[in-house]
């Protein structure tokens, strides 16, 4: 296929043209803010075959390529960040969702469009894990920063389902690690490999939580799914095989890697899209088009962390 990759730089693309580039038998076209970041994470993979992509320069190239395949990775910060512009999680998602579509609507109406939504769009509450009848319950008249992000995939989502003519798949991922992640992101999880790294104590609240950390080959094991699925527009939600516990991920850290850690009562940690003790679905509509996944989030933890934290490991 002829696969074009928006926000080609991003943590989950890189483990998608990792393994893409792997395959051998697709052209990328890899779109980003940076070029030279993009040269670098190729360099990085150590990969020579110049053939199997195309480094494009700008997003104004975009409608310039055959594509097959549409792959919008381009994400918007959603972490507690100081100074946090969050009009941007609406003017970003929309400048690049209308350019996808535009190019189907005008280049080739054949062409499968994936976009990456997110458990946001379920809303707030994830004190149970979502299911198929769950609710996304807005304060339509106090809405909050908290509900922002889960606006905007609500907004994509649907206007998607509105373009019935059109390939458009929301693939809505919980939780997603690789070994390609940035250390400094800031989630529960780099938390730990920092403290393992740095021998320093981790320091986390004593409530529990249940994360469903899906892995980069699952990942692409979904998009051939949607691709081999023939016309298709919906949104489904991509679970790993099964969940894991912030114990369990303590637990493990510890023993086979002599994490230090200290929990203390209510820290106040308040993420941008909200608190979610079971941030996870149980709803297995990715089945119907045949995806099941191989890899629980404890698989995903151990086998790309070992990456991380074992040099040795080759990429």
């Amino acid at each position: 296929m002829n696969i074009a990759i928006l926000g080609a730089t991003s943590h989950i693309a890189k483990g998608l043209l990792y393994r893409l580039l792997k395959r051998g038998n697709d052209h990328l076209y890899l779109f980003a803010r940076s070029t030279e970041t993009n040269r670098q994470f190729l360099e990085i993979l150590g990969t020579s075959e110049k053939d199997a992509y195309t480094v494009c320069k700008d997003y104004s190239a975009f409608p310039s390529f055959p594509y097959d395949l549409i792959i919008n990775c381009i994400g918007v910060e959603t972490r507690n960040r100081h100074n946090c512009d969050f009009t941007r999680y609406f003017s970003v998602t929309e400048e690049f969702d209308n350019l996808s579509i535009d190019y189907l609507k005008s280049r080739n109406t054949d062409a499968l469009y994936i976009s990456f939504s997110s458990g946001a769009v379920y809303g707030r509450g994830f004190t149970t894990p979502v299911e198929d009848g769950t609710v996304n319950r807005l304060e339509i008249n106090h809405i909050v920063q908290e509900d922002y992000y889960g606006i905007v995939r609500i907004n994509a989502e649907a206007k998607h389902r509105a373009h019935t003519d059109l390939k458009i798949v929301d693939l809505r991922i919980f939780s997603y690690f690789s070994r390609f992640i940035n250390l400094n992101d800031g989630y529960f999880i780099t938390d730990v490999l920092q403290a393992i790294m740095n021998g320093t104590v981790l320091v986390t609240d004593d409530t529990n939580m249940v994360r469903d950390y899906l892995h980069p080959d699952d990942l692409l094991s979904m998009i051939i799914c949607c691709v081999n699925a023939g016309r298709l527009n919906g949104a489904f939600d991509v679970s790993s095989s099964r969940p894991t516990s912030k114990q369990e991920i303590l637990d493990y850290f510890a023993l086979e890697y002599g994490l230090q850690y200290e929990k203390r009562h209510a820290l106040e940690t308040s993420p941008a899209t909200g608190i979610k003790a079971n941030y996870y679905s149980t709803n297995n509509n990715a089945s119907k088009i045949g995806y099941k996944p191989l890899f629980s989030s404890m698989d995903t933890l151990k086998g790309e962390s070992g990456h991380i934290l074992s040099p040795e490991q080759s990429v």
